[in-house]
């Protein structure tokens, strides 16, 4: 965020670009070291399908809901709009490339290629809009950094151990991947988004806890599953296709439009959220 801060930039661009893109580390490198294996012959789409997808419901469901607990989220009509379509045009795009049931290389690159027009679009429109950059402690800027890249390194060795973890609990378990995937990783790598929009509710920071939660739900629908198809094509389960994704348009279809009224999210809201999510994992538990 001190980062972010340098330039004057505003709360929403700070939790759509800047720590949307940092919570989302543990989601891309995880569907990078599947995709690895799956390039080596080990199937492991399941799991890089089911991650993101549970990562999307997850911190809709479950971060949402917990941080609408604490205050009212809102978000200007203009930017739900804008952002909201974009997120749920990327949800259809997904749909689109797997609907034949493999996302090819070029599909995959499709996905990758329509998050950084989107990004790069970001970038442009706060670059238009954004003052003069404060002065800073350049000390305090070297340490932010320097920060930043010993926790990237450890999400990076970790990644590996994980993805192994995650195969042989399904195997022992006798579950598919997608399961593993949508809960245990999925709930484990929304956690930073959970405690980013926590503090941003706690110290009345919606726009910053909103963004958060809408760009990472961009992210993770259109850049796991397209750099793990552009490593090696991926096959999309039916059932995901059929059941979950269908969830996901329709819960996030639903957050937009408490975000669009004037209201909010509130805790009437909040609590609808996590019991939908509950009911979700209830039902894919039921059925594992």
């Amino acid at each position: 965020m001190r980062l972010a801060r340098r330039y004057q930039v505003s709360d929403f661009f700070i939790g759509v670009v800047i720590l949307a893109v940092g919570s989302d580390l543990p989601e891309l490198v995880v569907s990078i070291a599947a995709a690895v294996r799956q390039f080596a012959g080990e199937e492991t789409a399941n799991l890089i399908v089911g991650n993101a997808l549970g990562s999307c419901l997850g911190q809709f469901g479950l971060v949402m809901g917990t941080a609408g607990m604490l205050g009212r989220l809102s978000l200007p009509r203009r930017q739900t709009l804008i952002h909201g379509g974009v997120l749920l045009a990327s949800l259809l795009l997904l749909a689109a490339t797997g609907w034949d049931g493999v996302v090819s290389r070029p599909e995959g690159a499709l996905l990758v290629a329509s998050f950084l027009v989107y990004l790069l679009s970001l970038v442009g429109a706060e670059s238009r809009a954004s003052r003069k950059p404060t002065p800073v402690d350049h000390t305090r800027v070297g340490r932010t950094w320097l920060t930043l890249i010993i926790g990237m390194t450890l999400v990076l060795v970790s990644a590996d151990v994980i993805v192994n973890r995650a195969l042989t609990l399904a195997e022992l378990w006798g579950v598919d991947q997608s399961y593993i995937g949508i809960t245990i990783i999925g709930v484990g790598t929304s956690l930073p988004e959970l405690m980013i929009s926590v503090g941003a509710a706690l110290r009345a920071r919606m726009g910053l806890s909103v963004g958060n939660l809408l760009g990472s739900n961009i992210l993770d629908t259109l850049l796991p599953i397209g750099i793990a198809a552009v490593i090696a094509p991926l096959r999309f389960d039916p059932a995901l296709l059929a059941f979950d994704l269908p969830m996901l348009f329709g819960l996030s279809a639903v957050i937009l439009i408490f975000l669009f009224r004037a209201t909010g999210i509130r805790k009437p809201q909040a609590v609808m959220l996590l019991l939908c999510y509950a009911g979700y994992i209830a039902t894919i538990s039921h059925g594992a």
